[in-house]
Parts: structure tokens; C-alpha cells; sequence
């Protein structure tokens, strides 16, 4: 427990507080939820998209809370109780995370873009791990704080400050040295500020075109917060990246002058980056690569358990990030990465055989789709089924680019429920549809809020030779409907739904 006069090492934040109260609590953690609230435990009221924590102040206080942090003026204030406010509640809250969770693991890598950070996570995870570095791994699909590695109990991939905070103080106890950390922009953000007190040792971006504008109101905007990573790595750390990455120049300027930026290719020209890598073989489930690393130390072939390019590209970022973060030989890494592993959830073959190939993957933007089903078109000769929605409450302009993705590239698609939340499911659906008709192709669209219906509906229709995509639920657990989420498992649905399929064709 520590003073709350203890916690604050930002004079600028603190400086941008007024403070009600002469006491001085102590503390060891904080709370989003008054429920959640001790006498120990500072509550943190978080004006929300559904709730405001403003109504929960006086719950908190009955708890015995000794310490409020607001944004609002409030109309009652407790003499016993030390009221802070900010303009941003969670950017006082980070503050105090990082205070509290002291000390931290020493080396955090951070990975951020828009699709392909857990990948990326996860190869570099593997990496570390089989190269002898014990590395901790927080994505939006896995958890390993130094206890094994299991599947992530956090629906956002960026937790809040005080599940992320808990995260990494259990990595130091547990002796891990190394962390890999999704990044996400609402978490790099300043308004999110949930990573803002990190200093990061080094940095992947994998892609950045535009999501979650619900948000950041534009694109600007969420460029922006993805580079408050590039801005947090450490004098004489590191940023890995594709030679061709679309802010490349952007990351150069944001980044501290000793930051060094790393960069590899993938089937052009190698000139200048740290790796290369030129594909020998490509199908639908797997790629051979030729890797070269730019002192021509060695070479290597090695192939990965997933045929879109896209992986491949995922691998060398990982491959570089291993090399920065270790300083081990080539050779070491390059054999190493020949035992990359499958990430559930990214183009999962459920089915090989009759009565059709069934893929599971989490795509959820326009360029995964563009990326995603011009893969399988190159690599599959028989039709392609689609089956997806758009989440609720959410970036819509994404919708229309993702309908005449789909429009361009499918012969049929069923859209249906992601996470419709409190929105119109008929709004989200005719979103992604006017997408669809906009391409000016024949393929068809069936509309069937149920997924579950969805996905029998589509096997239904598909013949031996057709391919069936599952698309943005991936490893996810659950669906958010008005009323709360519902338990859901892509994975085995789809099982189940085959082996119906093929008992009532037997």
C-alpha cells in the first residue's frame, strides 16, 4: 500500500487537478467499478458509452472508499474522503497503476497496427521463449504472466489500468524479464491513456489503414494514438516494420532521435532492411519462404503454418523484433522459426475433406478481407461462401468498404450477427450490404441475425468443392447482444454443425 501523495510522478498531470479533501489515504489499487471498491481501493469514475461512473461515486464512498477520481463537480463531497479531479479520469488512473505495480518487467515490447498484432504477439512470443528468454504475452487471444500460457479473460485487448497493471506485476513476481504487449489504439490513445505511463524497449507495427473511427472521430486521430507507441520506446531501443510501411517516415519523426527502425521485405526488393524474405512456395494453408538476413550471415528456408502472404509478413516482423530483442545469432532465430506455430482463430481449417473446406478467421476490416479472400480465390478453386456482420456501436464507415470487399470477391454471403450490442442488427446488416451491391457482382446475400442458423444455412449450400470462411469471431467466447453476451465458440459450432451436415447426408 503507498500514500497517495507517493503516486505521483507526472507534475504535469498532477498540475491539471483540483483537489477536494485534506486527507492523504492509503492505497494498493483502483477500481472501475464501485463494486469492485474497498477501503483501499480508489475508485475511478468513468464517463462511459452506457454508464456514467459519476452515479456510482456514493456506492463507492458506502464501501468505504477513501479516494475518488472524477471528472465532473460533484454535489456532495465526504470530509474523510480525498476527491480528484481531471479532465480524464483514466489518465490519473494509469498514473497510479504504474506507481502501485512498481517494479515492472524490464523489457516490454509493444506491437500495434491494425490487423496482425496477435499474431505478430504470438510468433514473437514462441520466438523468445524457444530462443531461452522466459517472455510473458498479453494479446487479444493469449495470457502468459509467467504461470503458462492460456487464453486471454479480457474482452479488450488493451485491458483497463488496473487489469493490465495486475498483469504485469504478476509477470516481475513470477521472474519474467520480458513482456510482449498488444497495443491497441483506444490503449495508446490519449483519451484511453491506459499505456501511457509504459516505456517500451522496442516496437512492431504490422499494418495501419483505419478502424474504430467511432472513436477517434477520424483518421488522423487514430493514426496519432498509434504513435504515442513509436513516441514511448526508450532512448536506443527499437521499431520493426515493413520497408513499405505506409507511416514509415511518420514513426521516424515521432520516435526518439537514438531509436533505431528496423525493416524487412517480403517478395521485393531487399535493399536497406534487416531481413528479407522471397516466397518459394504458396497454398492455401501454408508458405515456404527464403529468408535472408541483410549481412548474409546465412540463409533459410522455413515455412509457416498459413499461405496468406500476410502471415508471412507477421512472421518476418516477429523474426527481426527476436533478433533486436535478443542479439543472438541468425542462424539461432532463423532455425528457430521454422517451428512457428498456428494461433487460433487466424485461418483455421476445420475441415479438409468433404462435404467442404470450412476456415475460421478473425478478419474484421476491409483490407483483411481484400487480403483474406483474394488468398483463398488464388489458392481454391471452388466457390466462396462468407459468413460475418459488423459490431454494433462501432466504426461504421468500415462497413460499406468491407460489403464491396466481399461484393468483389465472394459468390455468396451471409451476413449475420459479430457483436450487434445496442444497435439496429438490421442497420449493421443493410451497412454491409449496400457494400456489397455497390461492387456490381452477382454474388447473393442471405441476411439471418442468428449466427448459429447462419453458419448451418451456409454448409447447407455448400457442395464438396466449395470453401466456407467464418469471419470475425475467430478465438472469441461470446457475442454482445442489448442484454448482455451470450457464450459462443466458433470453433466448435462449426464441428458441430459439420457433423450434423454430414449425418443427415449420410
Amino acid at each position: 500500500m503507498k500514500r497517495v501523495s507517493a503516486l505521483w510522478t507526472k507534475d504535469k498531470v498532477r498540475s491539471e487537478c483540483r483537489f477536494h479533501g485534506e486527507s492523504d489515504p492509503l492505497i494498493d489499487g483502483l477500481a472501475f467499478h464501485s463494486k469492485d471498491c474497498t477501503p483501499s481501493v480508489a475508485f475511478v469514475a468513468i464517463c462511459g458509452l452506457h454508464a456514467d461512473g459519476h452515479h456510482y461515486i456514493q456506492e463507492a464512498t458506502d464501501k468505504g472508499c477513501r479516494v475518488i477520481i472524477h471528472s465532473k463537480p460533484l454535489r456532495r463531497y465526504h470530509r474523510e474522503v480525498l476527491y480528484i479531479r481531471h479532465p480524464n479520469p483514466r489518465r490519473v488512473a494509469s498514473s497510479f497503476a504504474h506507481m502501485l505495480a512498481s517494479p515492472l518487467p524490464p523489457t516490454i515490447i509493444g506491437v500495434t497496427g491494425t490487423d496482425g498484432k496477435s499474431t505478430t504477439c504470438d510468433f514473437l512470443w514462441q520466438l523468445l521463449n524457444t530462443c531461452g528468454i522466459r517472455c510473458g504475452l498479453l494479446s487479444t487471444v493469449f495470457m502468459d504472466d509467467g504461470s503458462g500460457k492460456r487464453p486471454s479473460p479480457y474482452r479488450q485487448s488493451t485491458p483497463e489500468v488496473p487489469e493490465l497493471y495486475a498483469f504485469l506485476r504478476r509477470c516481475h513476481e513470477h521472474g519474467v524479464g520480458t513482456v510482449v504487449l498488444e497495443t491497441t489504439s483506444h490503449g495508446l490513445s490519449d483519451q484511453g491513456a491506459r499505456l501511457a505511463d509504459i516505456s517500451f524497449s522496442g516496437a512492431i507495427y504490422t499494418t495501419l489503414t483505419s478502424e474504430h473511427l467511432e472513436f477517434h472521430r477520424d483518421k488522423e486521430s487514430y493514426v496519432d494514438a498509434k504513435m504515442n507507441l513509436a513516441r514511448q520506446v526508450v532512448d536506443s531501443g527499437w521499431i520493426v516494420l515493413s520497408h513499405d510501411f505506409s507511416y514509415l517516415q511518420r514513426v521516424s519523426e515521432e520516435s526518439k532521435m537514438s531509436v533505431r527502425l528496423c525493416t524487412y521485405a517480403l517478395d521485393d526488393d531487399p535493399h536497406g532492411t534487416e531481413l528479407s524474405g522471397a516466397t518459394l512456395s504458396a497454398a492455401l494453408s501454408e508458405r515456404t519462404i527464403f529468408l535472408v538476413p541483410s549481412d548474409d550471415c546465412c540463409e533459410q528456408d522455413i515455412t509457416i503454418p498459413y499461405g496468406d502472404a500476410c502471415y508471412a509478413q507477421n512472421a518476418l516482423a516477429a523474426i527481426v523484433a527476436c533478433k533486436k530483442a535478443t542479439g543472438l545469432p541468425w542462424q539461432t532465430i532463423l532455425t528457430h522459426a521454422q517451428a512457428l506455430q498456428h494461433v487460433p482463430g487466424r485461418f483455421e481449417i476445420v475441415n479438409l475433406g468433404p462435404p467442404c473446406t470450412l476456415v475460421i478467421d478473425f478478419a474484421h476490416t476491409a483490407d483483411a478481407f481484400q487480403k483474406l479472400f483474394s488468398h483463398v480465390r488464388a489458392h481454391h478453386g471452388g466457390r466462396i461462401i462468407a459468413v460475418f456482420g459488423a459490431a454494433g456501436e462501432r466504426d461504421r464507415s468500415k462497413r460499406f468498404p468491407m460489403g464491396m470487399a466481399a461484393g468483389s470477391w465472394c459468390d455468396s454471403v451471409y451476413l449475420t450477427a459479430e457483436d450487434p450490442r445496442g444497435e439496429d442488427p438490421e442497420q449493421i446488416l443493410g451497412d454491409l450490404e449496400e457494400g456489397i451491391r455497390a461492387s456490381g457482382t452477382l454474388c447473393t446475400v442471405t441476411r439471418i441475425h442468428d449466427r448459429r442458423v447462419a453458419i448451418a444455412t451456409a454448409l447447407e449450400e455448400a457442395a464438396a468443392t466449395d470453401i466456407v470462411l467464418l469471419l470475425a469471431k475467430g478465438h472469441e467466447t461470446s457475442i454482445q447482444y442489448p442484454l448482455g453476451a451470450i457464450p459462443w465458440n466458433e470453433l466448435e459450432v462449426a464441428k458441430e454443425l459439420l457433423a450434423l451436415r454430414r449425418n443427415l447426408h449420410a
